[in-house]
């Protein structure tokens, strides 16, 4: 079966990162449709969380667990029956139109694997703390309304690592705009990658959102990098 994630070794067991958005690769054999640019949008990937990912990753010393393709292909951060977009922002994508059942069962197939091997790694150590690595489009087409917050936390109802790192957030010199709490998606209602496998399991868990045009460039990813990992150590601290 082709390969639906790509794992960062790490030394900590008590840590990992998740980023389901990290890749906006298809893989052989799939068309989409769309005209090639679009894959490099935010419609099928988030642009520059896997790289923020990775760097956060070596700071830390942690595994992180990234998803190998574009959600486009699969969208591992949605249930398997709304893991297969055909229309995003509003781009059509035709190629996820009319998939024949043995299409649609190979499709779902990576969802699965993605999740279950996260399971797997989960369930065998046991981290402490879950960190789930995101990134949001400055604006969407559908609402061209800018988005102020450079930096967000998102969670859904277990909130004891995320305010702890938003306040070590709030205290980060030189924002440059507010610090989102579950914007500007709530994780009240987009969290399922953090939910089955944090929420479920009694693990705490934080969700970062960075705005994609601060990680446009590698000194950005890197800044980003550091206040995340000051974030992250203040809320392992508190949870003790």
């Amino acid at each position: 079966m082709t390969q639906a994630h790509r794992l960062l070794p790490g030394a900590r067991r008590d840590l990992l990162l998740v980023c389901d958005h990290a890749s906006n690769a298809v893989p052989e054999g799939i068309d989409l449709g769309v005209p090639a640019p679009l894959l490099g949008a935010h419609v099928a990937w988030d642009i520059g969380a896997g790289a923020l990912a990775e760097a956060l990753a070596a700071r830390l010393g942690a595994p992180a667990w990234l998803g190998a393709w574009s959600r486009l292909v699969v969208d591992c951060n949605r249930p398997p029956d709304a893991a297969i977009p055909e229309a995003s922002d509003g781009h059509a994508i035709p190629g996820n139109r009319n998939l024949t059942p043995a299409a649609r069962a190979a499709r779902l197939a990576l969802h699965a694997a993605f999740h279950d091997g996260l399971a797997a790694r989960v369930g065998s150590g046991r981290p402490a703390l879950l960190v789930s690595v995101h990134s949001f489009t400055p604006a969407l087409a559908s609402d061209p309304a800018p988005r102020p917050w450079p930096v967000a936390v998102l969670w859904n109802r277990d909130a004891r690592a995320a305010e702890p790192a938003l306040e070590a957030l709030r205290r980060e010199p030189d924002l440059p705009g507010p610090v989102g709490a579950n914007e500007p998606y709530s994780g009240r209602i987009l969290n399922y990658t953090m939910d089955r496998h944090a929420e479920a399991n009694g693990i705490p868990y934080i969700g970062f959102e960075v705005r994609q045009d601060l990680l446009a460039c590698r000194a950005g990813v890197e800044q980003w990098a550091d206040r995340l990992e000051r974030a992250v150590r203040h809320a392992l601290a508190r949870l003790g």
